[in-house]
């Protein structure tokens, strides 16, 4: 064999074993973990459907697993355990990041959105525009979501009138879910969503401030018997991942990444939420058809708008201590308004 031809062969075969094993190249496993129960109507109908795509989607360079539960982390470190990498992905709730998602925290203020879909939507829209990223310097956003309605679920005091929350001991998760509880002469109590249950059920709170969506996840509805329903406060959640292992990943990951999440993945999983509010009104109220609980109730007119005037204190100390906040706050409540406008 001449010598060019032994050298053709040469790089034929390099190519070659180049190409098998790249075929043959492992997929790099990634850990998804969340809380609360890993069949939680979320996770089944947006969570792992999003997880799956990608592993479909990105050719054979990562495989996602699911760590449902709180195996990998709980709720109160979720985030911490993504940058330390006991997760790789996590399902971070916003008011459990104490100190840090200063601008985003804007989902919190009182009376900011009725539906999951506007509040998450709308979370998204601002990010994509730069006015809340510099919170998510440390992570890659896959997408957010916003939880409809924040319900008080009380064990015994049903409460009507904000007289009636004077002194009354409520779960709160995040600064200005805790400003706005003060606001109405309540007690706020911080306390991760997946213990809830037990600090009602032991009396270290009297009830909730939650939405309806975490009643049937967390069995709230076997410890609480009353459920104010009204658009009070909101809060969030978001899937991320450290921004430094994302960006070491290889470029089909990425795409696949990039293909599924954004506005598309906080948008179903803001219509996730609203689905699961009609669900337990429905489970509730069967419920109450029974005498095991009351059924749901809303605020009258006139008492409504006194929560409201009672609660403009907390918007009026958020702006001054966020960087921006006039602008941020402004943003937020033209998205809003708009999807509010052209929600279904």
């Amino acid at each position: 064999m001449s010598r060019i031809l032994v050298r053709l062969a040469g790089i034929v075969g390099i190519a070659c074993a180049v190409t098998t094993g790249a075929a043959n190249a492992q997929p790099i496993a990634l850990k998804m973990a969340t809380v609360g129960p890993p069949n939680s109507y979320f996770y089944t109908e947006v969570v792992i459907p999003w997880m799956e795509a990608i592993n479909r989607d990105s050719q054979g360079t990562v495989s996602i697993r699911h760590f449902g539960g709180g195996v990998l982390a709980n709720a109160g470190n979720m985030y911490d355990s993504v940058l330390n990498g006991a997760a790789d992905i996590g399902w971070v709730l916003l008011g459990s990041v104490q100190g840090k998602l200063v601008k985003s925290s804007v989902v919190e203020l009182p009376f900011g959105y009725e539906k999951g879909e506007v509040g998450a939507v709308a979370l998204w829209r601002l990010y994509e525009k730069g006015l809340i990223a510099s919170d998510f310097e440390d992570v890659k956003v896959f997408g957010f979501t916003a939880w409809p309605t924040a319900a008080i679920q009380t064990k015994s005091k049903k409460i009507q009138t904000l007289e009636d929350l004077k002194g009354v001991k409520l779960r709160v998760s995040g600064r200005w879910q805790a400003a706005t509880v003060s606001a109405f002469s309540a007690t706020p109590v911080s306390v991760p969503v997946d213990e809830t249950y037990q600090a009602i059920d032991k009396g270290v709170i009297d009830g909730a401030w939650t939405s309806l969506v975490a009643t049937r996840q967390f069995r709230l509805e076997e410890v609480a018997k009353h459920f104010l329903d009204a658009p009070l406060n909101g809060g969030g959640g978001m899937l991320v991942m450290k921004r430094e292992t994302f960006d070491k990943l290889p470029a089909a990951a990425k795409a696949a990444f990039e293909k599924h999440s954004g506005e598309q993945l906080s948008r179903a999983l803001g219509i996730s939420n609203d689905g699961e509010v009609v669900r337990v009104k429905t489970m509730l109220n069967n419920l109450a058809s029974q005498g095991k609980v009351n059924a749901p109730y809303s605020l009258s007119p006139e008492e409504f708008q006194r929560w409201r005037k009672a609660a403009d204190t907390v918007a009026v100390a958020w702006i001054p201590s966020v960087p921006n906040g006039a602008v941020i706050l402004d943003a937020y409540r033209a998205e809003t308004s708009a999807l509010t406008a052209t929600a279904k």
